[in-house]
């Protein structure tokens, strides 16, 4: 993505220490200037005119579907783009969040950095990070048009998955349910044997969670541990 538009949370992959800028500026953009809002929406733009000319060449009334989380906090601008998009937000277990994200960036991460930071300071990017994206998609989910939205657990998804995409088809008002589902129940059925890693949460990860993201896990009613 950085290879078409420089206005980009995932420069912090390279350069570490500027990750809250990054995050402020381009990961919720409440610090963006007007000039790299405007380069956000044209490259985004031109990125779904490509993989829609690639990929649903002819298709009548085909749709671009976005799995993206940083734009969880561009929720306005994407709005602002898309009027009459739909969202699906999957909210998922903080303390797993933040094992995954650690593993993520010691063990994948770590070889593309330009420049280090102790792993405490990486650890505090998280949290923070994280933290402003549910600030911003929590006061940004407003725009969205009623009957735009659906919200729901990871972990009820992953135990109901048929069940929640019908409503997801049927509450986001998505034509074509009755067609795609075969395809779907195929799909799930060979994801059932898929065994995600596991995590042990030490105590020190327990109460960083629980300072940085309290609010979150009791907003969602996950049990703090």
């Amino acid at each position: 993505r950085l290879n078409i538009c420089p206005a980009s949370y995932y420069l912090f992959w390279y350069y570490p220490q500027g990750m809250k800028e990054f995050c402020n500026r381009f990961l919720t953009m409440k610090q963006a200037t007007e000039e790299e809002i405007a380069d956000f929406k044209e490259k985004f733009m031109k990125l779904v005119k490509i993989s829609m000319w690639n990929t649903r060449r002819g298709v009548k009334d085909a749709q671009y579907l976005s799995k993206n989380p940083p734009h969880t906090g561009k929720v306005k601008t994407l709005v602002e783009m898309f009027p009459n998009a739909k969202f699906i937000y999957l909210m998922r277990d903080p303390y797993t969040v933040f094992e995954s994200s650690r593993s993520f960036f010691t063990q994948t991460i770590a070889p593309l950095e330009l420049n280090t930071i102790p792993l405490e300071e990486m650890e505090q990017n998280i949290l923070y990070g994280y933290k402003e994206l549910d600030n911003a998609y929590q006061e940004q989910k407003k725009y969205i048009p009623e009957g735009n939205l659906f919200e729901v657990k990871f972990e009820e998804f992953e135990k109901n998955a048929l069940e929640i995409t019908e409503r997801i088809y049927r509450e986001l008002n998505i034509p074509g349910w009755d067609e795609a589902r075969p395809a779907i129940e195929a799909y799930i059925g060979m994801k059932k044997g898929y065994k995600k890693n596991q995590y042990q949460y030490d105590s020190r990860t327990v109460k960083m969670v629980n300072e940085a993201w309290g609010d979150i896990l009791d907003a969602w009613g996950y049990k703090r541990l």
